[in-house]
């Protein structure tokens, strides 16, 4: 979107957190290719931004079925704009498998990133996708009906005692997220819907003189 007393106590417990992160897992789900969430989102406590999800399309490679997934920041500052464009096996809760990303900032040209830039920005995927921990050493608290901008939904709540972290997921929301609230971030779903396309217009540059050896 973790002095043992006594040992079978131990192993029912290890149990019931493998289930728990397991359960969360199977409700991470990319949805159709056109379906979006948007979110408005707070980072750090700085002024708000939206953040929306949105699958753009399908491409297959070496004999895998591959997505394009999308996600796009917009903000008060029109220079802080970021479009990110994923190409994923099936999953936004491990950024290590992304493929290719393409990238644009602002008002400046769309970049295809490769090679080494791959490593880097990866990492900077991590930061910007609340999906990256999402159910890393989570339990299950319960069944619960939350309300969000979007309207009202019955989700499964999930909470991360390590990360000091909460999150909502609905099967029926497009990327499954309705909420999540951490030491330094909140989102929430603010609208969800079909029809989504690339927001990149222009042909994207190749980064060259950056691959590695």
């Amino acid at each position: 979107m973790q002095s043992v007393a006594a040992a079978p106590v131990l192993l029912l417990a290890t149990a019931g957190s493998l289930w728990a992160q397991g359960n969360c897992l199977e409700q991470v789900k990319l949805p159709g290719v056109g379906r979006w969430a948007e979110y408005k989102a707070v980072y750090n406590q700085k002024e708000p931004y939206t953040m929306r999800y949105a699958v753009i399309g399908t491409e297959r490679r070496g004999g895998k079925s591959l997505q394009w997934v999308e996600m796009r920041m917009t903000g008060e500052k029109k220079d802080r704009n970021i479009i990110y464009q994923m190409l994923v096996p099936g999953s936004l809760t491990e950024m290590d498998q992304v493929e290719e990303v393409v990238f644009k900032a602002g008002d400046q040209p769309a970049m295809k990133l490769d090679g080494m830039m791959m490593g880097m920005i990866k990492g900077e995927l991590e930061k910007q996708s609340v999906y990256d921990k999402l159910c890393e050493g989570v339990s299950l608290v319960g069944k619960e009906n939350i309300t969000v901008p979007a309207g009202r939904f019955q989700a499964l709540h999930f909470r991360s005692a390590e990360y000091e972290s909460d999150s909502w997921l609905a099967p029926k929301v497009p990327f499954s997220l309705v909420k999540a609230v951490g030491k330094k971030y909140q989102m929430e779903l603010v609208a969800q819907g079909h029809g989504a396309n690339s927001s990149i217009t222009e042909k994207p540059q190749e980064m060259r003189g950056m691959r590695g050896p």
